[in-house]
């Protein structure tokens, strides 16, 4: 893999504000099996792998996201980075943050939805894997953001931080992969908001046992389902959907995986339930479509 091409490596971490710290700390660490890995400075760190952190929770009146997190490979790359979005004239906050954030080096920015956005390297690293669970995890994979325009949104993501478009559903929804390659560390789209906003977290378990699993977790405590097993016409992946009190978390696996040196042809996917889960081809009315799906969740989420 190339270490060139100026694009962050992965998802790294989401920092969310939350309003009631042990109402949060249940969902993460029960229907979404992580483990604190810290408590510092008014935040809970939890990590579900040797990385110090993949959600951050810090108790605040006003809830929402705090930070999306991207890693870039090496210091080098980041001071690229850095020089870059300066040139481009964006704000840029930069700092070392080992000792409060947890990773060596940052840069800190947004979106044009206004999404608040890091790039770091570094994360410190945790010397043993997180304690057996029912319910494994592989990585924290992708997550969706809001965006009031979809298209300028997806230009900044690929023009500026150099991901690549996998897919997208019509123009209302943009899916981009970064240099890990999975169908998409970043989906962006208007899922009728304002502006921008976290949609939904996504979480890779290793294959459809551990999915099954998490979702008999998932009901034995009550959470609901916000939309049960499917199968994703853009990735691929089978996974369900389930809300907690902070945003929506998807459990899926078998997502596409693009080599670096291959990226695929974006298409351009018609709008339609079974583009959400093509096991629904010829069981839904045709006219419903993705972005009213996710609209119906951003409704759950705020107790619409």
């Amino acid at each position: 893999m190339s270490e060139s091409r100026l694009c962050p490596q992965r998802l790294g971490y989401v920092h969310l504000k939350v309003k009631d710290l042990d109402a949060s700390l249940a969902f993460w660490t029960r229907a979404v099996p992580l483990e604190i890995s810290a408590r510092q400075g008014g935040r809970v760190y939890l990590r579900g792998g040797l990385q110090h952190h993949w959600i951050v929770l810090e108790p605040a009146a006003e809830p929402g996201l705090a930070r999306v997190g991207l890693e870039v490979e090496n210091r080098a790359l980041l001071d690229q980075f850095e020089a870059h979005l300066r040139g481009l004239g964006i704000a840029v906050e930069a700092g070392d943050g080992l000792d409060t954030e947890r990773v060596d080096r940052y840069l800190r920015f947004a979106d044009p939805a206004g999404n608040p956005l890091e790039l770091y390297c570094d994360m410190v690293a945790m010397p043993t894997p997180p304690q057996p669970r029912t319910v494994q995890l592989l990585d924290i994979q992708h997550v969706v953001l809001g965006a009031a325009d979809t298209r300028a949104s997806a230009a900044f993501y690929r023009d500026v931080l150099g991901l690549r478009e996998s897919d997208w559903v019509e123009r209302d929804v943009c899916f981009l992969h970064m240099k890990n390659g999975w169908h998409h560390g970043i989906g962006v789209g208007g899922f009728g908001a304002s502006g921008g906003g976290l949609n939904h977290i996504c979480f890779q378990p290793p294959g459809l046992d551990d999915v099954m699993r998490a979702r008999a977790i998932v009901r034995k405590l009550g959470y609901p389902i916000t939309m049960d097993l499917l199968r994703h016409a853009p990735s691929t992946s089978v996974g369900f959907y389930f809300a907690g009190p902070d945003t929506v978390a998807e459990m899926s696996y078998g997502a596409r995986q693009f080599a670096e040196d291959a990226p695929p042809k974006p298409r351009l996917l018609a709008r339609g339930v079974d583009t959400l889960d093509v096991w629904q081809q010829g069981l839904v009315d045709a006219e419903q479509s993705v972005v009213e799906e996710m609209k119906k969740m951003a409704e759950r989420q705020r107790g619409g």
